[in-house]
């Protein structure tokens, strides 16, 4: 008579299927690992520019509003026809510095810092100081770095800008301005929201790489004045 084998029960894992379940584990730990790491730079990135477009949009729409306004009386514009004090003016600084200068004047009863203007004549100086723009030292956007300006000026009476120039700018005839040409640079304002150094787009111009960490992006506007002359 034949007796039957007796049944083995194994009772653990051999070093190599461990190694095996072990290999596969890890390989599914780094895969969701890279995942979850782009998507946390994705969501990342993605604050950042969320944040850039809320100050530059900002900041040139604030802009756009007061520059428009530029020379207006309730009897008649003064841009052109007026020129003690001057409707708009514009400094011409460094970059260092925060790049130029934007005065307005305009009649309302305050001026961007609500203080009342004199004699009913608003006067509103833009400018970039401590990475915010400011209007009469009132902050009104945070991560602006520069700002240039360049006024438009119609060469042939025909209404239409035939250059651009900077204020200062020897021949500018400001009896001819018509337009207002503003660009800014806004930066985020988060820590390490770049990896590596990168360049970016300013003034019409790409600028060399700076490795700060920092995002940069151009905003820019075009207001057309009023010039009665």
């Amino acid at each position: 008579m034949n007796r039957m084998s007796p049944v083995r029960t194994q009772l653990g894992l051999s070093l190599i299927e461990l190694m095996v379940a072990l290999l596969i584990t890890g390989a599914l730990l780094a895969g969701v690992v890279t995942v979850f790491a782009s998507s946390s730079r994705a969501g990342r990135t993605q604050m950042v520019i969320a944040g850039l477009n809320d100050s530059g949009r900002f900041a040139i729409d604030t802009l756009a509003r007061d520059l428009r306004l530029a020379g207006y009386r309730d009897t008649d514009w003064m841009l052109g026809a007026m020129t003690d004090p001057a409707p708009i003016e514009g400094l011409n600084r460094v970059a260092a510095d925060g790049g130029d200068t934007i005065t307005v004047r305009y009649q309302a009863a305050r001026d961007c810092a609500f203080v009342a203007a004199p004699g009913g004549l608003a006067t509103n100086t833009y400018a970039v100081v401590a990475g915010e723009l400011r209007c009469n030292n009132l902050a009104i956007a945070a991560g602006v770095e520069q700002m240039q300006v360049y006024f438009g000026e119609d060469t042939d009476n025909d209404g239409v800008a035939n250059r651009l120039l900077a204020p200062g700018t020897a021949g500018l005839d400001m009896t001819r301005v018509v337009s207002l040409r503003v660009h800014l640079l806004v930066r985020s304002n988060s820590v390490n929201a770049a990896a590596g150094a990168q360049s970016y787009f300013f003034d019409n111009a790409i600028q060399p790489p700076v490795g700060d960490g920092q995002v940069r992006r151009e905003y820019s506007l075009t207001v057309a004045l009023r010039n009665p002359t």
